[in-house]
């Protein structure tokens, strides 16, 4: 979610010339042309720990796409007032795995809650013997869970919950996953729709806002949409299931 909050908001308001680099790779000099700052900045920024070190190519230092990402994010914050203690306490919150969007103040996004919890239990938990390899390997490319040696870690406890009280409903296992994908897709085009209405509409109403106020406008937008899509999902359902109900 944060992606909307950093990635999409600095790159389409940073002006920083754009090079195409084939390997994704940098020299300092190339790094700092790319984003447009100098090489002494980089290394300053590295000496203050807000960019990551290079990796070594001989006597060469080599630099990635992540770092051009990082520089373009500390100039966007600077640019929105913080200063580079500030920047350098947000993004260290962050590297230790802080959600962005609890340090920007984003409210309307909700974090994944990861669940630990014995394989045996989830093969129990999902139907048991309607369980089976294919089924699990499904899961693990939608990205709902992971195995660790006996253990089994979902991505985030509601796809657990949800699923288990569909099963209980009737609904077989293998017709959930049928549905969490349609869902995954069609939610994605959903998510894009406001992308875009964020960045066509609001986006340029807010050169020069502080990042915090962008996060506000952010946060209300994410609130937004999630009410529209509920209502608009509770509508349909509505609509369709009075052909299922007496009059």
């Amino acid at each position: 979610m944060i992606t909307i909050t950093v990635i999409v908001y600095s790159q389409a308001m940073t002006a920083a010339p754009q090079r195409s680099s084939n390997a994704g790779e940098f020299t300092v000099d190339e790094l700092a042309r790319e984003v447009g700052t100098m090489t002494t900045t980089v290394r300053m920024y590295q000496a203050k720990r807000l960019l990551a070190p290079p990796s070594k190519r001989g006597r060469v230092a080599v630099y990635d796409r992540s770092h051009v990402d990082r520089l373009r994010l500390i100039a966007d914050l600077q640019q929105r007032g913080h200063s580079l203690a500030g920047i350098a306490d947000l993004l260290e919150s962050h590297d230790r795995g802080a959600p962005m969007s609890e340090l920007l103040g984003l409210r309307s996004w909700s974090e994944p809650e990861p669940l630990r919890l014995p394989v045996a239990e989830l093969f129990q938990r999902l139907g048991g013997d309607q369980i089976n390899p294919e089924l699990i390997a499904r899961a693990m490319a939608a990205g709902l869970v992971r195995l660790e040696a006996s253990d089994a870690i979902m991505s985030d406890r509601r796809f657990l919950e949800i699923g288990e009280a569909l099963m209980k409903l009737g609904v077989h296992p293998a017709t959930v996953l049928d549905e969490w994908n349609v869902l995954a897709t069609t939610m994605g085009t959903v998510a894009d729709r406001f992308v875009d209405l964020f960045e066509s509409q609001l986006l340029p109403t807010l050169e020069g806002t502080p990042l915090p106020e962008v996060a506000a406008v952010l946060d209300r937008l994410a609130e937004l949409a999630r009410d529209v899509t509920i209502t608009a999902l509770e509508t349909a359902l509505r609509v369709r299931a009075e052909h299922y109900l007496p009059r």
